[in-house]
């Protein structure tokens, strides 16, 4: 079915293809350079917030909100500011050196938003509405001067730039591609080199010297013309400007225009959706590494930068219509249902930088395509360009801020990430078909015909994610289920978590295993009661299956356990038949929240602590239960004598593992690292007290009948374990360092800290290692020579 087109008229030469005051290549090489800058601090600001906050789903969506909102209001003020100018050029280049003067101070506004957010916590903590409120207003206060000014650049530069009404999206697209170009090149450098060689710090030192050569380059281009080229915007209008267009250039807001706006905050809505619900699912099974999320990112950014450069190379006076806006929205809506197929694993596997690739691409080029589109659509006037620019990014802003909300605390939560996915395409669908159906530069039977076949895919679409179908799962539930196991699937605003029950049971997150049943998880409360006898209250950060927490109540301790995860605590029944029990355990309690929040701004003092952080060990954001810093709040948080225990699998090499050992060493005047009995991995052990076996604690905390028959239940029993001195032979063989010979073992060098987060970017350094082989206990043993 072909589409009608309305009467093509010449383009009107854009004035960046004659010559102008200021080279634009120099003006797009400087919103580059911006772009770079923008996504450095996204992604430092973002964890040096997640550290006063906390990781969990609420506190991260109040970041994002925070920042996004910032950008929001800053375009809208930047459009009024842009229009109003004589010198948007210069106001440009203020505004990047005013970005550089904030972000020198943020550090110091985020040691005082932390202070303020510990003084309220305790009061607000059961009120999460309010906690809730109260940590926007503080990221609010933090990022809103910042990211004002960020979202004020956009509108004004496109001020300058525009000289013509027909050249808005030539001009807007180009900008859109420059800023989106450098946004992808900070993501990478900063997520693959920067952090790792300087810190999280130094990074922001070098966005910070970004913008001041942004600002700089843009004041001196300014300069070097006399005047600012981007001025006089009637006059340049002038020459073209017949009776019908002045007419409608007085018409602020025409129907054309409010529906642009309209299907610009659905098009933010949608995208930033996608965004959440894509990186699920291309994550997924990967171990989601900070490069995983990094890759991702930069794919993300790509498409958009790729679609823009498309519209100034193929867009034209012809297609500038409301209808290919409304086939960009629905093209991004088939390209999403695809994804989904790719996503379940039903037709095919594949790696996930193709999967990366073939899912987030297509889509976001169309969504760069549109963004300029929309920009020429919006515009009325020349005058007029800086306040429509600001206009629509505000508007898809907007769109933008609920979509991520409604991704991860409805959507993910309650549909399940692919059924929202499938939602989610059949709303661009039916936006996109009302564009078509209502452009009146068509055909109207073939406008109709479009539509109509929109509508239907969209209602197929929702139908489908009705279902419960392969189409409607997650790969790693498909894979579960074609190889028999019974599985039992749910999903939450973090994360997917499959339990897997039968003999072989295992608990998977985002398609990756967590933990299994082991000797090494009971003793994890067992083995610090035996060392610390008179012990009352104990703490177990990440919950798993649950064995570590059920141990510590089995063995008489009132016992808190801290869960990120609000699905995980509602698998343990899967993996015990009295999780009930334990559950709702008089001397237990089950707190979901981030851990490393819960240590940093509880009152409470524990006897014992017990860490054992989700593998990967490189796993992004895993790091803050490895740091120095969030050591040294675990040990204020014991009692006097009281016991902090760290689990560290055997999954990284020998130097990685040294640094680990030498960060904890470095907060515990007293030591012991003790190898654990399934072979999984060891225990280390810190305290103010000295750490030292007693055989006759053993045989009564670990040699009890009840634990005893704990531990006989776990499928990696030694078989050769009868009685209780079988046990005090066990633990005893796996006493390994204490104190001094650790110091010897682990000698000088770095440690692992919030600043330089060692263990999660680690890329360079473990390609410079001359053994990446994995820890055994063998190779520790030969290390130290026992």
């Amino acid at each position: 079915m072909a589409l009608g087109t309305s009467t093509q008229r010449p383009r009107t030469p854009a004035a960046g293809d004659r010559p102008a005051g200021t080279p634009r290549a120099l003006i797009l090489a400087v919103f580059v350079i911006s772009g770079a800058a923008g996504l450095v601090y996204q992604v430092v600001w973002g964890r040096e917030l997640v550290l006063v906050f906390g990781n969990t789903t609420q506190a991260v969506a109040t970041i994002v909100t925070a920042f996004m909102a910032g950008l929001g209001l800053g375009s809208l003020a930047g459009g009024r500011v842009a229009d109003r100018s004589r010198r948007p050029l210069r106001v440009y280049g203020l505004l990047e050196l005013a970005i550089a003067a904030l972000a020198v101070a943020m550090p110091f506004a985020f040691s005082s938003l932390a202070e303020v957010y510990g003084g309220a916590y305790g009061g607000l903590v059961d009120r999460p509405a309010l906690l809730a409120l109260t940590r926007f207003g503080l990221a609010f206060a933090a990022l809103a001067p910042v990211t004002f000014f960020m979202g004020m650049t956009l509108p004004v530069l496109s001020r300058h730039l525009v000289r013509t009404l027909d050249e808005t999206g030539a001009r807007l697209s180009e900008l859109y591609a420059a800023n989106t170009l450098g946004a992808m090149v900070g993501t990478l450098v900063a997520g693959f080199v920067l952090i790792e060689f300087l810190g999280l710090r130094l990074t922001t030192v070098v966005a910070v010297a970004l913008n001041v050569l942004a600002g700089l380059t843009a004041l001196t281009l300014y300069r070097r013309a006399g005047t600012d080229t981007g001025t006089d915007a009637e006059a340049a209008e002038r020459p073209q400007a017949t009776p019908t267009s002045q007419s409608a250039a007085g018409r602020t807001w025409t129907p054309r225009r409010l529906s642009v706006l309209g299907a610009t905050f659905v098009s933010g809505f949608v995208s930033l959706a996608l965004e959440v619900l894509w990186t699920r699912m291309v994550a997924e099974g990967t171990g989601s590494s900070i490069y995983v999320f990094t890759t991702i990112l930069a794919i993300f950014l790509a498409g958009i930068g790729l679609g823009s450069a498309a519209y100034r190379r193929w867009g034209r006076p012809a297609l500038d219509l409301t209808g290919v806006l409304g086939l960009c929205l629905a093209g991004v809506g088939v390209a999403a249902l695809l994804t989904v197929i790719l996503g379940s694993g039903v037709l095919v596997t594949l790696s996930f930088p193709v999967r990366a690739v073939l899912v987030l691409l297509p889509a976001t080029t169309l969504m760069g395509y549109g963004f300029p589109l929309a920009g020429k659509l919006v515009n009325p006037s020349v005058a007029r360009t800086g306040g429509s620019v600001g206009l629509l990014y505000a508007a898809n802003t907007l769109g933008s801020i609920l979509g991520s909300f409604a991704a991860a605390f409805v959507l993910a939560a309650t549909l399940g990430t692919n059924a929202s996915i499938l939602l989610l395409g059949a709303l661009n669908l039916v936006v996109g078909g009302a564009l078509v159906l209502t452009e009146p530069a068509w055909r109207r039977a073939g406008r109709r015909s479009v539509a109509g076949a929109m509508a239907g895919v969209a209602a197929l679409a929702l139908v489908a994610s009705s279902l419960e179908a392969p189409v409607t799962r997650t790969r790693t539930e498909n894979e579960l289920r074609a190889q028999g196991a019974p599985v039992r699937h749910t999903e939450d605003e973090l994360a997917t978590v499959d339990a897997v029950g039968g003999p072989s049971k295992r608990l998977l997150i985002g398609g990756v295993g967590m933990t299994s049943l082991t000797v090494d998880t009971q003793l994890m409360a067992h083995q610090p009661k035996a060392l610390r006898p008179d012990a009352e209250d104990f703490l177990v950060i990440a919950m798993g299956m649950g064995s570590t927490y059920r141990s510590g109540l089995r063995a008489g301790l009132r016992t808190d356990v801290v869960e990120l995860s609000p699905s995980v605590p509602r698998m343990m029944p899967v993996f015990y038949d009295d999780a009930e029990q334990y559950l709702h355990h008089p001397r237990g309690r089950v707190i979901v929240t981030d851990g490393r929040n819960y240590v940093n701004l509880t009152d409470k003092r524990y006897d014992l602590i017990t860490v054992d952080p989700a593998p990967p060990i490189e796993s992004a954001g895993s790091v803050v239960l490895y740091t120095r810093e969030f050591l040294e709040a675990g040990k204020s948080r014991l009692e006097p004598g009281g016991l902090f225990t760290l689990w560290m699998p055997y999954a990284l090499p020998m130097e990685d593992f040294k640094t680990h050992a030498r960060t904890f060493r470095s907060v515990f005047p007293h030591t012991s690292l003790i190898l654990a009995p399934g072979r999984h991995g060891l225990y280390m052990m810190g305290s103010d007290a000295p750490i030292t076996l007693d055989d006759d604690a053993i045989r009564r905390y670990v040699g009890n009948p009840q634990t005893m028959a704990d531990l006989r239940a776990m499928p990696d029993h030694p078989a050769q374990l009868a009685d209780a001195d079988g046990w005090v032979r066990v633990i005893r063989a796996g006493e390994w360092l204490v104190d001094g010979e650790v110091d010897a073992f682990v000698g000088k060098g770095p440690l692992i800290t919030d600043d330089r987060p060692r263990s999660e970017y680690f890329l360079w350094r473990r390609a410079s290692l001359a053994d990446k082989t994995y820890i055994n206990e063998p190779m520790l043993r030969a290390a130290t020579g026992g």
